[in-house]
């Protein structure tokens, strides 16, 4: 199991970036919010989700991460350089925290939501959650964590219910606004 940080200090292809998070408590949510700004890229990222081939990182995108305090997963929200939303991208973790810098971290538990603008979603790296269980890197108990945090993720993705999602615009308006 990874811990990975919310600035992304080992993102090589990202050039130039800026950087903030901040705290937010409001109705429906309570936790932080990060923001990276993309100015610069060695390459655009381009992967295959779905039968899709999708830009995921170039000039101008921005990358959001939502770290919902006591909850299991986080989401990274990437929006192109016309500020369109790509995609949602959950994590489904063991935790989250701050680290002694004061920066987000998620423990990755392997098994990702994706889920596109139309509504449409696909569930990502089953096979490196059973691999992990098979390979004692994780408990028994954190492999079904992670599979009913996910089940309930698609519940509320098919409902239309997940208020991060219904709120993504009004948190990056506010995540832009405190950025300048």
């Amino acid at each position: 199991m990874k811990r990975k940080h919310a600035n992304r200090l080992d993102w090589h292809r990202v050039i130039k970036k800026d950087f903030v998070s901040r705290f937010l408590d409001e109705e429906g949510f309570k936790g932080h919010i990060t923001l990276i700004s993309i100015h610069e890229v060695t390459e655009p990222l381009i992967r295959r989700i779905a039968d899709q081939e999708i830009c995921l990182v170039d000039e101008g995108y921005c990358w959001m991460q939502h770290f919902p305090e006591e909850a299991n997963y986080c989401v990274t929200t990437m929006l192109n350089n016309k500020k369109e939303i790509v995609q949602w991208y959950f994590d489904v973790t063991k935790s989250n925290g701050i680290c002694e810098e004061g920066i987000p971290y998620w423990e990755d538990l392997y098994l990702d939501v994706i889920v596109f603008p139309d509504g449409d979603y696909y569930i990502q790296d089953e096979d490196e959650l059973e691999e992990a269980l098979n390979s004692n890197d994780i408990t028994e108990d954190e492999y079904l964590l992670a599979k009913n945090i996910a089940d309930s993720l698609v519940r509320e993705i098919e409902a239309k219910q997940h208020i991060i999602l219904k709120n993504t615009l009004k948190h990056f308006n506010y995540m832009i606004q405190v950025s300048q």
